[in-house]
């Protein structure tokens, strides 16, 4: 009876210590886990957009989220670049363009808690901006974060940019002569339209969302142009907060079925 006796403690005892063994091995395999972990999820990157008179001014920055200092390398001087594109996709603006690279190795040390901070222009008259919704994007480039490894799609940041116009530069080949009145979600737009088989599509949106999509008819197709009319309601529940409604007229090319001269008319915006 006591050899039995013996024979269970020893049993028990085995059996604890490889429940501590393995303990300790899967307690080590987390800590390898979290060690290898993306840095780059705790860099929050920011991205600022303000209208002045002589152009666009973008701020950018990243945020250092972690407890401890992060370092950045770069493969050339070229640390990040920012585009601007239209409602159709089409770029107007895109940072690195025409500019020349230092290709050398450049770092970038962001203490925990800290940001690093970037600057930029698009240096456009108010005469040439042509009104509507556009995005922009910004994408930092390193090639390396230590400590640590790269997500690269937590390192791009976009926002929305609203460009207003005056009403005499609300015209295009296919649309001219704009009026609208209205507030608060309804209202009444007119003006003229020369387009394929006297028809058009617009649609409402604040670059987030779009409220209104429908079509239009004129009395007459291209290349006569022909007087429109029709009105838009936004239940007052859906209107944004903050932000600017854009109507945008335009027709569907029929060729590729592309949005084609797209018109921004900037209805209202909420503060």
């Amino acid at each position: 009876m006591g050899r039995k006796l013996k024979q269970m403690f020893l049993t028990v005892i085995t059996s604890l210590l490889i429940f501590s063994i393995l303990s300790a091995c899967s307690k080590n395999n987390e800590k390898k886990v979290k060690g290898n972990e993306s840095v780059s999820s705790q860099l929050n990157p920011v991205l600022s957009v303000q209208q002045r008179n002589d152009g666009i001014d973008f701020l950018i920055a990243l945020e250092n989220q972690s407890n401890h200092t992060v370092t950045l390398k770069f493969d050339s001087s070229k640390m990040f670049d920012i585009t601007v594109t239209d409602s159709t996709g089409k770029e107007n603006f895109r940072h690195s363009k025409g500019k020349k690279y230092k290709q050398n190795t450049e770092k970038v040390q962001i203490k925990a808690g800290a940001s690093h901070l970037w600057k930029a222009k698009w240096k456009i008259s108010p005469e040439d901006r042509k009104a509507g919704i556009y995005k922009v994007k910004a994408v930092f480039n390193p090639s390396k974060v230590t400590p640590g490894s790269i997500k690269s799609e937590n390192l791009v940041v976009t926002e929305n940019l609203t460009l207003q116009s005056g009403l005499g530069d609300l015209k295009n080949n296919s649309f001219r002569n704009i009026h609208f009145t209205g507030t608060d979600g309804e209202y009444k737009v007119s003006g003229e339209a020369r387009v394929f088989e006297a028809s058009f599509a617009y649609l409402v949106t604040d670059g987030h969302e779009v409220f209104v999509e429908n079509h239009a008819q004129t009395a007459e197709g291209a290349p006569a142009w022909a007087p429109f009319s029709f009105e838009i309601k936004i239940p007052e529940e859906d209107l944004p907060i903050n932000g600017t409604l854009m109507l945008e007229l335009f027709y569907y090319s029929p060729k590729d079925g592309e949005k084609t001269d797209v018109l921004a008319v900037p209805l209202e915006t909420f503060r």
